[in-house]
């Protein structure tokens, strides 16, 4: 059984009630210390990659974000995040299989009971499918953008990149047992390949456990999307045909089970109208998330860069930055909804889902009716 489409239910899932209840109260009520960690952690472990995406720009990333840390460091972090009651450590990139700490950390993160999984492009899926069989990751994610793998290896530079992610996903599935790890794809829609997003996803569907999609984006300045948009323009589609771009969203998209969430409804918005945004989805990153960069920085947020890093794991402990001044700032703001942003990548899908619980919006304090109040700061950071 699934959580939200996204996480496995699991022995530790009592665990993480009671961190989302903690961060929810200590972190968006009161802006207090919390004494439980993120809920999610996003671990981004190297920029490097060995495709090409016309749409990413991960490898400018490199030296902004050299890897800095050292396996006995990561290994400490990984006890630090299961010591904290988080749920869920996703890995990403860059290409996962390049970074030498992979699989380290995820012998030990499983060995502590969490829910881990893996996004790759899947060049190199089928040598790693043994290994992540045996560890038990729960779930492996594949970029794949086209069903013709021609336009797959165009758009992604790399040729044979689709037949060696589908021969991963087959590897996967056929070693597997109990459906573990679980087998996702993630499309991006973009202008190339709307037109044709019905026969993708039909696709997908007779191949993998689950199919997901997210909006093209860009100008997340910390983030594979930090593309300018006039060096992705062949990518975006142009507002003077929402219409007829909504339409198709309906009938190849929407129309699916699964895709009648708040997440994909509010795409059009995101692309041609995203400041009605900003008071329809409320921020949950850094009450509910981190995001751990290759050089130990970590982030909440990758789109703003107003919310920049709160610490570096390098030297300081997970708990120490979740505490810390920097990020009891973020929250006063975002608590307040003062910070103006939008943001809709894969990971805002839990920000959608969490528009989509009544009980939550009806909260002041929590959901969409959150009023906009100033939020006093400690007077000192915690210790803790």
């Amino acid at each position: 059984m699934n959580i939200a489409n996204f996480a496995p239910l699991s022995p530790r899932f009592l665990t993480a009630c009671v961190t989302l209840a903690a961060n929810l109260l200590f972190g968006r009520v009161l802006n207090r210390s919390v004494p439980r960690g993120p809920l999610f952690v996003t671990w981004l472990l190297t920029f490097d990659c060995n495709a090409f995406c016309g749409f990413c720009g991960t490898h400018t990333l490199k030296n902004k974000y050299p890897e800095a840390l050292s396996l006995e460091r990561a290994m400490e972090i990984a006890d630090e995040i299961a010591d904290s009651g988080t749920w869920v450590v996703g890995f990403t990139g860059g290409e996962v299989f390049m970074s030498p700490l992979l699989f380290p950390l995820i012998e030990r993160l499983k060995q502590r009971g969490l829910i881990v999984y893996v996004v790759t492009n899947g060049l190199d899926l089928e040598d790693y499918a043994p290994r992540l069989v045996d560890l038990k990751v729960d779930f492996v994610q594949i970029s794949i953008d086209f069903a013709d793998p021609d336009l797959h290896d165009d758009n992604r530079k790399v040729k044979g990149l689709f037949r060696s992610a589908f021969a991963g996903i087959d590897k996967i599935i056929e070693l597997r047992k109990s459906a573990i790890p679980a087998v996702k794809t993630n499309t991006v829609i973009m202008q190339d390949n709307l037109e044709t997003m019905d026969s993708i996803l039909d696709h997908l569907d007779s191949k993998v456990d689950s199919v997901h999609v997210q909006p093209i984006s860009y100008e997340y300045e910390n983030s594979p999307h930090h593309r300018d948009k006039d060096r992705i323009h062949k990518y975006i589609f142009d507002p003077n045909n929402r219409d007829e771009i909504e339409r198709k969203l309906r009938d190849k998209v929407f129309s699916r089970p699964g895709f009648g969430g708040s997440y994909f409804k509010l795409i059009s918005a995101y692309w041609f109208d995203p400041a009605t945004l900003v008071e329809k989805v409320p921020c949950w990153a850094p009450f509910l998330r981190l995001m751990i960069q290759p050089n130990g920085d970590i982030l909440h947020c990758a789109a703003n860069s107003r919310f920049g890093a709160v610490g570096n794991l390098v030297n300081q402990s997970l708990m120490s930055v979740w505490n810390g001044l920097a990020i009891r700032e973020h929250r006063s703001v975002i608590g307040a909804k003062k910070n103006g942003c939008i943001c809709w990548t894969r990971d805002t899908a839990f920000n959608a889902m969490m528009k989509d619980v009544p009980l939550v919006n009806r909260l002041p304090y929590l959901g969409t009716g959150f009023r906009k109040r100033n939020v006093p700061l400690p007077d000192e950071p915690s210790s803790t």
